[in-house]
């Protein structure tokens, strides 16, 4: 478990470091945090098998979504840079969550991608990304 704490620290402090190219195709502004906290799909309340319009923070790439008050994540997909993948917008992208049981849920945006979240039992934002 330390090591995977270890892990996640280095990641996102190499994502901090790392990211943020001047790339302005696709951008997209998401909501306050502060407005969505207590919000479902973001805040407590998400119901399995339903579908929800969500803003997805991919500014530093795509690895972690706040999903029913908590943090789920994803096998890491960006551009080398830190940046998401070429097609999705940035700093957020615009797509619908889908939650498929009480611990996976799956994005669909980008260009077309679907990316499925495990859910974990982080309450505080596991990244810094600037």
């Amino acid at each position: 478990m330390r090591r995977r704490s270890l892990a996640v620290l280095l990641l996102a402090g190499a994502m901090a470091l790392g990211a943020c190219g001047d790339d302005d195709d696709g951008v997209v502004n998401g909501p306050a945090q502060e407005a969505i906290d207590n919000e479902s799909p973001y805040g407590p309340g998400v119901e399995v098998g339903e579908t929800y319009d969500y803003d997805l923070y991919t500014h530093c790439g795509v690895q972690w979504a706040r999903i029913d008050g908590v943090w789920w994540q994803t096998t890491p997909l960006n551009d080398g840079g830190g940046n998401p993948p070429g097609g999705w917008g940035n700093p957020y992208d615009v797509g619908e969550l889908r939650v498929v049981d009480e611990g996976t849920a799956v994005y669909s945006g980008g260009p077309g991608v679907d990316v499925e979240f495990e859910r974990t039992d982080l309450v505080e934002a596991p990244f810094t990304c600037e």
